[in-house]
This record gives structure tokens, sequence and C-alpha cells, in this order.
């Protein structure tokens, strides 16, 4: 599936999910439930930011956005990391009320397996949005997809809690449960801000210069490369270097060269957007070397 398919089923999912945990919560009265229904509605929010940023992303460049729209993936992936960090806070605030005043279930053991049917969905869906994050490059999708395999992971203990609450009666278990996914998520918005911050920040990418330097090496043509950069926007990297040639080259040779170069790393390198800077052995002096 395309990643604009898989994020508009992400959305249609989230609101199934939605509704089913609710029903869950509404049968039991469970707080830890209640918490995992706010939970997606984050989800759904978050989707539907998500799917208008792909959708923005795609778009090509025009006059006023000669880069492209990519950047959209990244804002859609900071304010994905802000809702989950209000679905903390609505969280805690209800866990407290109920934590001074735990309350008895009721029906607790059809609420939790409705709780497992969603659960189910949400690890399906998060399984999807990863693996196509992974082919596509999206940070938008793999944001998405981190969120709901936090929502699993949380659904799952609140399961194993609220069961054990049930059988020795400490209802307490319930909100404390309930604080303990909200933990859960405040960890998750950080890992989902700190990528986003970085990529924003056009932090440099290793694993690709790491690949960039072994192509480089491997096609050979010139006398040396250096200052090689890195950034990651959306799904593409870009990256710039400079390649040193002969003082005797042609222009043409240069240029042959140099689209050998690109075609050699457009195709071992998912993504990248190149730009090589050529430079004879006489502009050299001076500058470091990389080989």
């Amino acid at each position: 599936m395309q990643k604009r398919q898989v994020a508009r089923l992400a959305v249609v999912v989230g609101l199934l999910i939605f509704l089913i945990k609710l029903t869950a919560y509404a049968i039991s009265g469970s707080v830890a439930l209640l918490s995992d229904a706010l939970e997606s509605i984050v989800n759904i929010a978050a989707s539907v930011m998500m799917t208008a940023s792909i959708k923005v992303a795609s778009m090509p460049a025009d006059a006023d956005h000669k880069y492209g729209h990519q950047r959209a993936e990244n804002i859609s992936s900071m304010v994905e990391g802000m809702l989950i960090v209000i679905a903390a806070i609505l969280i805690i605030m209800a866990s407290l009320m109920r934590l001074f005043d735990p309350q008895p279930f009721t029906s607790i053991g059809l609420a939790l397996l409705v709780s497992l049917v969603a659960t189910a969905m949400n690890g399906g869906m998060s399984y999807l949005l990863m693996r196509t994050s992974r082919i596509s490059g999206s940070i938008a999708l793999e944001g998405d997809a981190k969120h709901l395999l936090s929502d699993v992971i949380s659904s799952v203990g609140i399961v194993i809690g609220l069961s054990l609450a049930e059988l020795t009666g400490w209802y307490i278990l319930d909100p404390i449960l309930a604080l303990i996914v909200a933990v859960l998520l405040i960890r998750m918005a950080y890992s989902v801000l700190t990528k986003t911050l970085s990529d924003l920040m056009d932090q440099r990418c290793p694993e690709s210069e790491a690949l960039i330097e072994s192509v480089l090496k491997e096609q050979g043509g010139f006398l040396q490369f250096h200052d090689l950069k890195t950034r990651r926007v959306g799904g593409n990297v870009y990256a710039e270097m400079h390649i040193c040639v002969p003082a005797k080259s042609t222009m043409a040779e240069a240029h042959e060269l140099t689209e050998r170069l690109e075609e050699a790393l457009r195709a071992k390198v998912p993504g990248i957007i190149v730009l090589i800077h050529v430079e004879t052995e006489k502009e050299l002096v001076g500058s470091p070397s990389e080989e």
C-alpha cells in the first residue's frame, strides 16, 4: 500500500478503535480503560494530521517552495508529540481523582475482552505503518507507528493489571495503572519530539554518510572528496560534497563523472538528493581530505 492509503486507513481504524475502547470503559467504569480511550482520541487527531501532512509533502515544488513541501511531515510529527503530552496530562488528571477514591468494577471480564480486540487492531495498524515508513522513509508514518505501539504496550499492561485488581480486590491499581500509562506516553512523546526536532535542526545523517562514502570509494575516477554534508527532510536525504579532479580534466569529463556518481548514489542511498561541487587539484590546497 502507498503511504497516503495507509495514512487514510489509520484514521478509519483509529475511529473504530476509539469506539471499542469507549465501550470497554462504559461497561466497566475503569479509569484505566478511560485513559486508554482518551489516548485513542489523540491517535485519531494525530492520524488526521499525518494524512494531511503526507498529502502536502507529496506536492511538487512551486515558485514559493522551490525545495518542495516535505517539511510538512516534520511539522506533523512535532504536533503529534505535543498531542501525546496533552493526552498524558488528561490521564493524570483523571487518575488523581480516582486515586483517593478507588471504585470497584462492573463486568470487567467483558470490558477487558472488548479492550483486547481494540489492542489487536492497534498492533496490526502499528506494524503496517512502521513497515510502510521504512519503505517510504516517512517520518510522519514512523511517528504514528510508534505512538500506536505505545498504545498497544500500555493496553496490554492495563488488561493484566485490571485482571489482578479484580482478583485481589485492590482497586487502587486502577488509577495507578492509568498513571503508568501517562508516564509511558510522556516517554514516547520525548522520543518523537527529539527525532523531529533533530531533523528540523538539520542534524547530519551518519548512516547515509557511511553509505555515500562507500559508494564514492567504489566508483573512483577522481582524486578525492571532502566537505560531505547531509540532512534529512521528510523522506529524503539531502547531500552535498566536493570532489577533486585532475587540473587537465575538461568540463565534459567532469560532468560525465558527476552524473555517474549521482546515479550510483541514487541506486544505493534511499531517497538521496545530491549536489556535487567539482574542483581541480589546484583548488585543493588547504581543503581537508576525507580519503
